[in-house]
């Protein structure tokens, strides 16, 4: 009885609560002005926050000048610490599959498109401190390729920067405000499941607890 009421209790205390993705940090949405080109060029905004905050994943808002097919599937992010308003050493990278999907947001070019995607490794960037998120869409940088991080309205951080070819040793100031948002992790709210699986666990454990006294007054 006691091994059964040991698992009882590991059902009821071991099940996961799942964690869901929050948006922690908004640059804002297309407003259809265009952008900057993110295959010869690798892209980057600034973002910070006030105290340390793990981000996840991020969401990039691309608009194209043809069918978003034409695209070769190619995607990487970059992380850099900030060196007097620009991007400096690189912190993380990675290569990614986002989600894409049509948003509905007016661009010069045509449809502005969503890319969402989760960070290979969770980020934890520090409270105070200026980051620059970086994007490059293409598998490499010998062509122009026909992918936009698309512009947002001017919000008072600083405009957004570009390595030609992807070097990092030429950044330059291209004068806009990019649209995109930064995913991290929050307790989630139990799914219906879940619950379903609490419930059941704590109603077997009290079944259980029951017999034992029935059994304990029995004998005494």
């Amino acid at each position: 009885m006691r091994k059964l009421d040991l698992l009882l209790a590991s059902i009821c205390l071991g099940i996961a609560v799942p964690a869901n993705a929050s948006i922690v940090y908004d640059n804002g949405t297309p407003n259809g002005t265009g952008g900057n080109l993110s295959g010869a060029w690798v892209q980057a905004e600034d973002f910070s926050f006030g105290s340390a905050t793990n981000v996840g994943g991020a969401g990039i808002y691309i608009g194209t000048v043809s069918d978003i097919a034409a695209w070769d599937g190619s995607f990487t992010y970059y992380i850099f610490s900030d060196s007097g308003g620009s991007p400096g050493a690189l912190l993380a990278s990675g290569s990614v599959s986002p989600t894409v999907t049509p948003t509905g947001f007016p661009d010069s070019f045509g449809n502005a498109y969503l890319f969402a995607f989760d960070f290979n490794s969770a980020f934890d960037a520090s409270g105070g401190a200026t980051y620059w998120l970086g994007i490059h869409t293409a598998a490499d940088f010998n062509s122009i390729g026909n992918l936009f991080w698309a512009n947002t309205d001017n919000n008072g951080t600083a405009t957004g920067h570009e390595s030609f070819g992807g070097t990092f040793d030429n950044w330059s100031d291209n004068n806009e405000e990019h649209a995109f948002y930064l995913t991290g992790l929050t307790s989630g709210v139990p799914e219906p499941s879940t619950w379903a699986m609490m419930i059941l666990g704590f109603g077997a454990a009290g079944v259980a607890l029951r017999r034992r006294r029935a059994m304990k007054l029995a004998l005494a």
